[in-house]
């Protein structure tokens, strides 16, 4: 009995897998509009029921695809958990800590750059394209919202900054669009991961003089200036 249980779950695992590449390639060359649940259901050997079933429609299949093109593989491994999301927790420096996230960063821009460039330029035009941009920004948020909180208690951040506004950098630093920007503009990924690196360091890490083996000389000095009144914050709170 174990044994058939086994089968049926790697049965069904790659009949998941055969769907999210087949959803993949037709997002890619038809774009989300013009691809059907029928011409996925074909490419992949399946029924539009099964699609439905596992997936439950259009919008939450191309989710899925998303998220498995982002993590690498369908693996029930959170991306926090990864050897690449592991190396910016453990960085013991300011700059390590800027350096790893950049890594980390392009990384995961390599893979759904293409998705993206495909799915978001009709996002004006379609309601559940658009609610997918939503939904991704958010998550997008919430990673920032997590190292920089991180970051914050080591006692790394400027003085002169709020912990929303830290995270809101590293946010908008990290979002698509200065990427396919300076890389449509000719430079190289290893250019645009330095780039980021340097430009998160000096928007919202203090100034290295200011740092000793990983810790900041007064972390508390840091955290109640941020938490003061000198910089009023917008009250946002990350979803999530």
């Amino acid at each position: 009995m174990t044994y058939d249980n086994r089968q049926r779950q790697e049965a069904a695992r790659a009949t998941r897998a055969r769907i999210i590449d087949a959803a993949r390639t037709s997002f890619l060359s038809r774009g989300f509009g013009g691809t059907t649940i029928r011409q996925i259901a074909d490419a992949a050997g399946v029924s539009q029921e099964t699609i439905y079933k596992t997936f439950g429609g259009k919008a939450a299949l191309l989710k899925s695809v998303y998220d498995v093109t982002l993590a690498g593989d369908d693996e029930a491994v959170p991306l926090a958990a990864r050897p690449e999301a592991l190396a910016v927790r453990d960085a013991t420096s300011p700059a390590a800590a800027a350096a790893a996230y950049a890594g980390l960063a392009q990384l995961i821009s390599s893979r759904i750059d293409p998705l993206l460039r495909v799915l978001l330029g009709s996002r004006d035009t379609d309601t559940a394209l658009a609610e997918f941009a939503r939904t991704t920004e958010r998550e997008r948020h919430v990673g920032s919202t997590f190292y920089v909180r991180q970051w914050e208690q080591a006692g790394w951040l400027r003085d002169d900054i709020t912990t929303e506004q830290a995270v809101d950098s590293v946010w908008a630093l990290n979002s698509p669009q200065p990427r396919w920007l300076l890389l449509d503009h000719g430079w190289s990924e290893e250019q645009f991961t330095q780039w980021l690196a340097d430009l998160i360091c000096h928007a919202i890490f203090r100034p290295q003089d200011d740092v000793r083996d990983g810790q900041a000389i007064d972390p508390d000095r840091a955290t109640s200036a941020r938490t003061g009144s000198r910089r009023p914050t917008r009250g946002k709170t990350s979803a999530g």
